[in-house]
């Protein structure tokens, strides 16, 4: 392999076409300052960028190339209907400005601030023989005189393919390192040297390119500058999905400008699967077979390389149980499996039976996964059906999951679920049910539900919540049983302990969560029925810093024990409700006994309800913000429709909660003269580890 070879400028530039519509001599000579007249540019003259590469790596303008012309701030669309190494663009533009930037290729959305551009690269790219795709390597021109000398802001990748007899549909570019090659870039136009930059939100890590290759010929890709520490993969796939990989790991730079070369490619046995330095590089459905068959499944390394869709295949899951479970690293690369089907009677069902001690399952997407354990007896979930691993940024899409105790990622989290959202899911359960897990004695942090999610659980003691069934702390353990800065949107929960982000909390903590426009409700009328907007039933845990907003709890026909617009019940002098409030929230049916178990903070307490407030629906005043309490009142709250806001932070004891960490009242409300207060979503109590 070589590099920074063949250094040439590619310069990418558009035209318009010569059916431009004529302008009247009173337009041509209207030099008013901020009027748009028909002027033109030349470029390519004494330059050595064009758009296309042609024998020797020269390259040439095309016929229609299109730039976009800043005058300076307006972008204007150019075009040219000459080919050649110099041409003429013509458009409309302010014919008194002194100073012009150009972007090739014309971007209607690109944006100019100063002399920054703010464009895009593709990360998927048309192959074509020889050249990179019209339209597509970004350089820039800036002129006082009319004419445009490009420079190319980009760097090119080239290879040769020997493919023998088989069939090239794609070849995937990318850093060992991840590092950003394509998105959203920026330019400094007036640069001696430019080079583009890529913004960190929404980053490719892979540039690909699709279409028809022919074996014999050479092929580019454009792609950010930057430096790939960790060196190189090139894959290529045939039209049945299977893959041929190359790959380097010596540190190498991808400059503006230049040609990175990787010489002749020789792919000519295509596989499911790789293995390489005893780490599995799965192609396709059939590499996961594969995967699961080898020896050495349970402690390998994983890495998904492409996306892969498992249609009409019925999955076996890996592993039985968390001791008997994966224990590897599975990088899912940021790759979607879609049509995942799992059927089984096993204890602990998902893609994984059980994460083991040391298990990672992340950056991994599943679509229209299926999954159906027994009713009496099955952790169920996508990812896994338990899990004494770390699950981080796996999102889940459409799926079914069924069981005992389910859950969309895992029907039990002992260790840790991160950044991980589901949408569009139907949980259902025989005891508890979750929207990310069933059963969580570790902790969940940054995680959402969303869509026309429905989370429903059956059974005479049934738990069901928007983001866990059920969690609580493990003894001796701080941070177990923690639910941090979730969200649930738009779901519909139903148990007898259920609630928009738990059913039931225990001992640990829910902070900073939110949720909003939720259905909450039972499909048993018992005495025991307990709904909230935050946590159905709270048990000596801490609810802090956390809202529900426009939802609904209960509904006509049912007969419950506590209903509240955050917490359900709230039970136990060590459980606490500190610093959260909730906004519309409707309840529906009624409660047992005398008092009114209904209240828009909590239906009922024997602990502490802290610095809290509440805005009651339109038409609705009769609502405290607590239904029943005993033996203890409000502290520093305002009822609803009162507005003496500061009470919320005026002289508030702190709150030691149960994970450790330490809240201020003063530290979790913004107060702000006419509104009502908003929690600060960026705090995070001290100590929180």
């Amino acid at each position: 392999m070589t590099s920074n070879t063949n250094m040439i400028s590619i310069l990418c530039f558009a035209a318009m076409l010569t059916a431009f519509v004529s302008c009247t001599e009173d337009e041509k000579d209207d030099t008013q300052s901020g009027k748009k007249v028909f002027t033109s540019f030349v470029a390519g003259s004494g330059s050595i960028t064009r758009t296309q590469l042609t024998e020797g790596n020269s390259v040439e303008w095309e016929t229609g190339d299109e730039i976009s012309l800043f005058d300076p701030s307006d972008n204007n669309r150019f075009s040219t209907s000459q080919s050649g190494p110099s041409v003429t663009f013509t458009g409309m533009a302010d014919e008194t400005s002194s100073t012009y930037y150009a972007l090739y290729p014309y971007d209607a959305k690109a944006t100019i601030s100063g002399t920054t551009i703010t464009t895009s690269l593709n990360a998927t790219q048309t192959s074509r023989t020889g050249s990179f795709a019209k339209g597509l390597n970004p350089s820039v021109a800036t002129t006082t005189n009319r004419e445009l000398v490009f420079k190319n802001t980009c760097a090119v990748v080239k290879f040769t393919l020997n493919s023998g007899n088989n069939v090239v549909k794609k070849a995937v570019f990318r850093g060992n390192g991840g590092e950003p090659l394509a998105g959203t870039i920026v330019i400094d136009a007036a640069s001696n040297d430019p080079s583009a930059s890529v913004q960190a939100e929404g980053a490719a890590s892979e540039v690909t390119l699709t279409g028809n290759f022919i074996s014999g010929s050479t092929y580019y890709l454009v792609v950010a500058p930057g430096t790939l520490s960790n060196g190189l993969t090139l894959t290529l796939y045939d039209e049945n999905g299977n893959g041929y990989m190359r790959s380097g790991k010596k540190e190498t730079n991808l400059t503006a400008g230049h040609i990175l070369d990787l010489g002749t490619i020789n792919a000519e046995t295509f596989a499911s699967y790789s293995k390489t330095d005893g780490t599995y590089h799965i192609f396709n459905a059939a590499g996961l077979e594969e995967w699961a068959k080898q020896e050495d499944c349970l402690t390998s390394n994983v890495v998904i390389e492409n996306n892969i869709d498992m249609s009409g295949i019925s999955w076996t899951p890996v592993g039985t149980n968390m001791q008997n479970g994966y224990s590897g690293d599975f990088n899912g690369n940021n790759k979607t499996i879609n049509g995942l089907s799992i059927k089984s009677e096993a204890s602990n069902i998902g893609f994984f039976s059980g994460l083991a001690s040391n298990a990672k399952v992340h950056d991994i997407k599943f679509t229209n996964a299926s999954v159906e354990g027994n009713l009496s007896s099955s952790y169920a979930g996508v990812v896994a059906g338990a899990s004494f691993g770390i699950i981080n940024n796996c999102d889940i899409s459409k799926a079914t999951v069924t069981g005992y105790c389910a859950g969309a990622i895992t029907g039990n989290n002992s260790v840790q679920v991160n950044n991980c959202d589901v949408s569009d899911a139907t949980v259902s359960a025989n005891n508890i049910a979750g929207g990310i897990a069933a059963l969580s004695y570790g902790k969940i942090e940054y995680c959402t539900v969303s869509g026309s999610s429905t989370i429903t659980a059956g059974g005479t003691s049934s738990r069901a919540g928007g983001i866990v069934g059920s969690t609580s702390q493990e003894s001796g353990v701080e941070t177990s049983g923690r639910l941090l800065k979730c969200a649930v949107d738009g779901a519909t929960i139903s148990g007898v302990l259920a609630g928009g982000i738990a059913g039931e909390s225990s001992f640990g903590i829910v902070a900073q969560c939110v949720a909003n426009r939720l259905n909450i409700t039972s499909s048993t009328s018992k005495e025991s029925v307990r709904l909230g907007g935050i946590v159905g039933y709270n048990t000596r845990g801490d609810v802090v810093a956390s809202y529900s907003a426009y939802s609904t709890i209960g509904d006509a026909s049912l007969q419950a024990e506590a209903m509240g617009g955050i917490v359900g019940y709230n039970y136990n002098e060590s459980a606490y409700v500190y610093g959260c409030y909730s906004t519309h929230v409707g309840f529906y049916g009624s409660v047992s006994g005398e008092e009114s178990g209904i209240g828009s903070i909590a239906g009922y307490t024997s602990g502490h309800v802290t610095s809290c407030y509440a805005v009651l629906p339109d038409g609705i005043t009769a609502i405290k913000l607590v239904g029943k309490s005993t033996p203890y009142t409000l502290d520093h709250c305002v009822e609803a429709g009162e507005n003496n806001y500061e009470a919320l932070i005026d002289n508030v004891t702190d709150l030691n909660a149960a994970d450790g960490s330490t809240w201020k009242a003063e530290n979790i409300w913004k107060l702000t003269a006419g509104t009502t207060p908003a929690i600060e979503s960026e705090y995070i109590g001290e100590n929180a580890n």
